[in-house]
């Protein structure tokens, strides 16, 4: 890790790894809050880009077993979903888990989020759901 934290830089990890916002943590380490919310946020991010913060904050958020593994595990379980029909017991694929899942992890990749393509496909493809269902 590179240089150590400051007492707020290590006051606002700890508070970020405890779940809070970015405004919730900025005020409980003591940055200003002078400029409203908007600039609370864009400053707190500035100090969260930091090498050693983020450094920092990973070690933090893996000591309660927060890996990036683990948060994304969801999104790919959320891929492959499937439902049972409760009258026939047919298993047949849950497109609209699916659909949110592939949402999610392009928003992830930063895929479509220049445009409405994504947005445009996912109706497209609940369009054609909802033909068979």
């Amino acid at each position: 890790m590179g240089r150590r934290l400051t007492v707020k830089e290590t006051k606002l990890v700890k508070a970020k790894a405890q779940g809070k916002t970015h405004v919730q943590a900025a005020k409980e380490a003591g940055y200003s809050t002078n400029g409203g919310y908007d600039t609370i946020e864009a400053n707190t991010r500035k100090v969260l880009a930091r090498e050693n913060v983020r450094e920092a904050l990973a070690v933090a958020l893996e000591r309660q077993g927060i890996t990036l593994e683990r948060a994304l595990a969801p999104i790919s379980k959320g891929l492959s979903a499937t439902k049972q029909n409760e009258y026939t017991g047919e298993v047949t694929e849950d497109l609209n888990t699916q659909i949110k899942a592939s949402d999610r992890a392009l928003k992830l990749m930063g895929i479509g989020q220049e445009n409405n393509t994504t947005n445009n496909f996912v109706q497209v493809i609940k369009e054609q759901t909802n033909k068979y269902v």
